[in-house]
């Protein structure tokens, strides 16, 4: 959802910010007053392509800054792209320079454009601007019906059943493969092995292997050092620390006659002379003990040697090795009975195979009989709309290839006139038509497509009298599921604004500008919607009949939203926690700036 808008020196409007509340959010205003670039400017911060037309005579650049609430998908995407995520709020800005090139940021990271456009991809639908709205990208047809129907059991059941057929397959081809190559890869693993085998190292072997050849590297050197150290402890003819702490003991015990607190350093003197003593046998068995056998220092360089040539081929330290042995040990048992392998692999493909059909058929059945009932609820919309010429069917083509998604292809079709063939939902018609069509759909999905916010450029176009207030009602009760923005020349979906944004134009010294004024509920709303009921001069029948549209739309809001097709819904899918309706609409809110 959106929560907060700034653009800057964007064609005629100079600075504008602006917040934004849930439920049904209106934009009027006379013809050229900027109500267009709000929505162009929404688009560029969901990776719309820029244009350096768009900078404002006499800029060096423009740009545009949303804020947005982040739901769970948000957030997953941004840890999936690697973008910062700064808690409940997203923030989004464009600069956009006179050569028409720019810089992203999202978070106050700089991204690519194709960076922001995967990340914001079906957060906000903008009627009007196909590449904006989600509806229209036939990839998401199919997720949308199981949304609509709530089939998410059948989902779960095919996508086990198709993950135990890939698993059983990629064995299988980890097996398979020409004849020749699997010799030849066997070839090579027993090669491999046949070295480690050769070799046959054990677990720390190379660690004792150095420290064994420092030792008798430096034999000598251990000699001289360890002899001396046994010198000074208890040999020599100057005297010896054994000999030195010895008499030491023996006048404090002489002492420990006439002063009995003497006891503790005695007992002290006596054990350091032990210890000493001890020391000075153990350097002499260490002294006899060593061993300059240049043979075993050549065996042990030797075997060293063999070890770290092992090692440097497998680019791995010794336990890598190891492992890698017992690796290739399993590979070759595999390649070895490789044929009675695959014959127990296909039969368990079989069943699995089988299995996945089956449920994928049952998905298929459900999504066919869903299908019927959302074509039914959209063209229901279509008819009040003003569209019940109108054709629009959901089509859910069977395949034999079983893949991820199922066994079938889904894609919505419409045609707005009798006797035109149908087509792709992507082809149709911008403008007005578009608006309908996709607040038919809206209404229909109820919320369960996951996008956070729509946007309607012209929903009312080339409608009427009655007819505009069964779009009013209509873009009500969408607005009850999700955060809608209305650009309306009809008072009569004005009315039922929760809140309601003025785009008007003005005069600057010498330069126009454009500006956007929240008009607070009672007088300002009127007196906007009796402009549009009688143009310039506002009348005081015009004032009249505002104040009876204003009062018929409460009473409209007063009550249940109408309900949807009657398909049986799964939850919402990314949208943000409801809040109050109209709670923020229009208020200035202050932007971080995110670069």
């Amino acid at each position: 959802m959106l929560t907060g808008l700034r653009i800057s020196n964007v064609a005629v409007i100079e600075e504008v910010e602006v917040g934004f509340g849930t439920g049904l959010t209106v934009l009027t205003g006379e013809t050229g007053a900027g109500k267009s670039i709000l929505v162009d400017s929404l688009g560029l911060l969901l990776g719309g392509r820029a244009d350096a037309d768009c900078v404002r005579a006499g800029c060096d650049e423009a740009s545009v800054e949303g804020v947005f609430l982040r739901t769970p998908v948000l957030g997953a995407r941004l840890e999936e792209l690697g973008l910062p995520d700064l808690g409940e709020e997203l923030s989004v800005r464009r600069v956009v320079g006179r050569t028409g090139r720019g810089k992203a940021y999202v978070n106050g990271a700089l991204v690519t454009v194709g960076v922001l456009a995967r990340l914001m991809r079906g957060a906000v639908d903008i009627a009007g601007q196909h590449e904006h709205v989600s509806l229209f990208d036939a990839a998401l047809h199919r997720a949308l019906l199981d949304r609509y129907g709530d089939l998410s059991a059948a989902l779960t059941a095919y996508y086990g059943d198709y993950a135990a057929l890939r698993d059983v397959q990629g064995r299988m081809e980890a097996l398979g493969g020409d004849e020749t190559k699997v010799r030849q890869r066997a070839e090579f693993l027993r090669f491999q092995l046949e070295e480690i085998v050769r070799v046959d190292p054990q677990p720390g072997e190379d660690l004792a292997l150095d420290a064994e050849r420092k030792r008798l590297a430096g034999a000598e050197k251990l000699r001289r050092q360890a002899a001396e150290a046994e010198a000074l402890l208890c040999g020599g003819e100057d005297g010896n620390a054994v000999e030195v702490v010895g008499k030491s003991l023996s006048l404090v015990q002489e002492a420990l006659k006439l002063d009995a607190s003497l006891a503790p350093l005695a007992q002290s003197l006596g054990g350091a002379l032990a210890e000493l003593e001890e020391a000075g046998r153990g350097l002499g068995r260490y002294v006899g003990a060593l061993d300059g056998d240049p043979e075993r220092l050549a065996e042990v360089d030797e075997r060293l040697d063999a070890i770290k040539r092992l090692c440097r081929k497998h680019a791995a330290p010794l336990e890598a090795v190891l492992a890698r042995r017992g690796e290739l040990e399993a590979e070759l048992a595999t390649l070895d009975n490789r044929q009675e392998i695959l014959e127990e692999l296909e039969a368990e493909r079989r069943k699995a195979e089988a299995r996945a059909r089956a449920s994928g058929t049952a998905l298929s059945k459900a999504r066919s009989a869903c299908a019927r009932d959302f074509a039914a609820g959209v063209r229901e919309g279509l008819s009040q709309l003003a569209l019940g010429k109108a054709a629009f069917e959901v089509r859910v083509t069977p395949t034999e290839t079983l893949r991820p998604e199922g066994l079938d292809e889904v894609e919505f079709f419409f045609s707005a006139n009798p006797g035109e063939p149908s087509r792709p939902l992507a082809k149709v018609a911008s403008g007005g038509e578009a608006s309908r069509l996709l607040l038919a759909l809206k209404r229909a999905l109820a919320g369960s497509d996951g996008c956070g916010s729509y946007v309607l450029d012209e929903a009312d176009s080339g409608v009427s009298g009655a007819i505009a207030d069964v779009v009013g009602r209509m873009i009500r009760d969408v607005s009850g599921h999700r955060q809608v923005l209305c650009i309306t020349h009809l008072p009569q979906v004005a009315a039922y604004a929760d809140a309601h944004l003025l785009i008007r134009k003005d005069l600057r010294g010498e330069r126009t500008v454009s500006e956007v004024v929240p008009l607070a509920a009672g007088a300002e709303r009127t007196q906007e919607l009796a402009r549009m009921l009688s143009g310039v001069e506002v009348t005081r029948e015009a004032l009249g009949a505002a104040e009876a549209l204003v009062r018929a739309a409460q009473q409209q809001r007063a009550r249940p939203a109408a309900a949807p097709a009657p398909a049986k819904r799964g939850a919402p899918g990314a949208g943000p926690a409801p809040v109050p309706a109209g709670e923020g609409g229009g208020e200035r809110r202050r932007l971080r700036r995110s670069a």
